[in-house]
């Protein structure tokens, strides 16, 4: 009796341990979860909360879940270096709607299976290295909302389901190889050019570069044939039959005779354009000290035409000055338009910053930074042909602008903050070897006609050669932006980027000049005068008063990131990576497909 009674009271406990095993048993989510780390290489060793022991992943890092039935509602695991390929697991969370890895070491493919994930909203895998091309079947993701896959080795056809993606407002697939005509029809045809610099290979009307053919035609697509074409009757037989005849053989002679005409045409224009070359090449050879050079391939001119254009340069085309010379517009003869930036061959030490902008330049392109095109090398100057932006620079939007012109709205403001510290990052982070600015300011902050940010001028900027030290010595700079140390020392480093930087949100902020004559009673310059307001409890007073929309909660969390880039001590200053971290989540958190990608009011 007693051994029985011990054998059921066992069997209790046994039971009881099995039924609590179960309910402590890792939920499918997290076993997928699980599987797509083990794909990952996490060098850093930051996903080591990620435990089969848990119940549910819900608090490990990056992870958050839907309140009522805890399935993984989103994956931000941004700039942590990790490694490694995403696994096909990733199309079994479902009710996936945020998926965010960028500026990590990804390679590998996009597993198609991402497109069961079919309550996606934002996928965000820019700056990897991912190979191959989209998925085909991405059109199923309906919901898709922002799509960044900029900056990678992806290439082939751009899939023409995205044109189905009926709430897509933001598309990035710049800076890929991307091939082919870029879709036309449904969403894709409310994106222009910036969604797809980058992608030489390219063509379509979205980027102004028409499709041709292996003969150089344009390429025009045939309507597709009807289901209901009409079948000639019995007695029409022969009569149709000697139509098509004669309309074969007419056909063949206008064939021959366009045939004929292209070969004379080609001819000639062939034989003008040796003779163009001839002329040209005869100019350089005569004067060695001509030299035009373009890079990426887009600039669609002859040489001979670019180098007339700059020698007809003269003060009537000046709209503005640079760090290193006067700034031109040059206006080609099908109206195509270019910054020329002139560089006076006597200035001391100007071959030497020319030679030095030019390299690093003509290896760099991002959708953030002013693209150069070119220079020319003319006797008596030498000359940067940069891409021509409309509204002009930050410096003339927040400080030049004369009453009922069109104002900076808090939404615009933030979207130029989050764009110049991807430029800056990029520079910082992203080139081999690194590049430091060095003269960061709102008047090298150049806008399109959508508001979207260029970081220019990289006239002053230094390759950092010592990769130990990584500093360099040559004073440049703008005082009111430059750091403390800098300003002592000479020396300058990435910390000395991020303190400009720090200076450019105040600047954004509060609508003054960094060394506004506001100042001279409250800490002399833009950070002492607002850590005053600040610490008097004055927010109010610190918002540029012509941005009434302005949100305080957001401005609050921007000036907490404009003290940690001005902090004295640069040890303590974040990175710009870092930078450009906590911007996203200050920003576009809250609403991140109605802030930035739609161009919306900020929510």
């Amino acid at each position: 009796m007693k051994m029985g009674m011990l054998v059921f009271v066992f069997s209790v406990i046994s039971v009881a341990t099995l039924f609590s095993s179960c309910s402590l048993a890792l939920i499918q989510d997290g076993l997928t979860l699980l599987e797509i780390k083990n794909s990952l290489n996490d060098s850093r060793n930051l996903l080591v909360n990620w435990q089969a022991t848990d119940e549910t992943p819900c608090k490990w890092t990056g992870i958050s879940c839907h309140t009522h039935d805890q399935r993984v509602r989103s994956i931000n695991l941004p700039y942590m270096q990790l490694g490694g390929t995403i696994s096909p697991s990733i199309g079994k969370l479902n009710r996936l709607q945020r998926l965010a890895l960028h500026q990590n070491s990804l390679h590998g493919f996009i597993p198609n299976e991402i497109t069961n994930c079919t309550e996606l909203r934002a996928l965000y895998l820019r700056a990897n290295y991912l190979q191959g091309g989209i998925p085909a079947n991405i059109g199923n993701l309906s919901f898709l909302t922002i799509l960044d896959l900029s900056s990678n080795l992806l290439k082939g056809a751009i899939p023409s389901s995205l044109g189905r993606l009926t709430h897509l407002h933001s598309l990035n697939l710049s800076t890929n190889f991307f091939s082919g005509e870029i879709p036309d029809f449904g969403a894709m045809s409310t994106f222009g050019n910036k969604s797809f610099i980058g992608n030489l290979d390219l063509c379509g009307r979205q980027i102004n570069k028409p499709c041709r053919t292996s003969m150089g035609f344009p390429a025009v697509l045939p309507h597709a044939a009807s289901d209901e074409s009409a079948v000639p009757t019995k007695h029409s037989s022969h009569y149709m039959k000697g139509v098509l005849i004669g309309a074969m053989s007419t056909m063949g002679l206008a064939l021959l005779v366009l045939i004929v005409f292209l070969w004379f045409y080609l001819l000639s224009k062939k034989e003008r354009a040796a003779k163009k070359y001839t002329e040209v090449k005869k100019q350089v050879h005569e004067d060695a000290s001509t030299k035009l050079i373009t890079f990426h391939g887009d600039m669609p001119y002859p040489s001979c035409e670019i180098v007339e254009k700059l020698e007809s340069l003269d003060e009537e085309d000046v709209v503005g000055s640079g760090g290193f010379g006067t700034v031109y517009r040059m206006v080609m003869n099908d109206c195509g338009t270019f910054a020329v930036k002139r560089i006076d061959r006597g200035r001391e030490g100007s071959d030497q910053v020319f030679e030095r902008e030019l390299e690093v330049l003509g290896s760099i392109k991002h959708i953030n930074l002013v693209n150069l095109r070119g220079y020319c090398r003319l006797p008596t100057s030498k000359l940067l042909i940069y891409d021509y932006l409309s509204m002009g620079s930050l410096d003339d939007f927040l400080h030049e602008q004369s009453q009922g012109e069109r104002l900076l709205k808090w939404s615009d403001r933030m979207r130029i903050a989050l764009g110049s510290a991807r430029g800056l990052a990029y520079l910082h982070h992203d080139c081999s070897p690194k590049i430091i600015h060095r003269d960061i300011k709102s008047s090298n902050i150049l806008l399109d006609e959508n508001l979207e940010p260029h970081v220019s001028d990289f006239g002053l900027a230094k390759l950092l050669v010592d990769e130990e030290a990584h500093v360099t010595t040559v004073v440049a700079g703008t005082f009111g932006y430059l750091a403390p140390e800098y300003l002592q020392s000479g020396r300058a480093t990435e910390k000395t980027d991020v303190y400009s930087f720090g200076v450019l949100l105040l600047e954004l902020v509060t609508g003054k000049r960094p060394t506004d004559p506001a100042f001279v009673k409250r800490g002399l310059n833009v950070v002492g005068w607002m850590n005053t307001l600040l610490k008097e409890n004055r927010l109010d007073d610190v918002v540029d008063k012509g941005c009434p929309d302005a949100d305080l909660e957001t401005v609050e969390a921007i000036l907490e990131i404009a003290a940690r880039c001005t902090d004295a001590n640069p040890d303590d200053r974040p990175s710009m990576n870092q930078v450009l971290q906590l911007l996203e989540q200050e920003v576009m958190s809250p609403c991140p497909s109605e802030f930035y990608e739609s161009h919306s009011d900020y929510c």
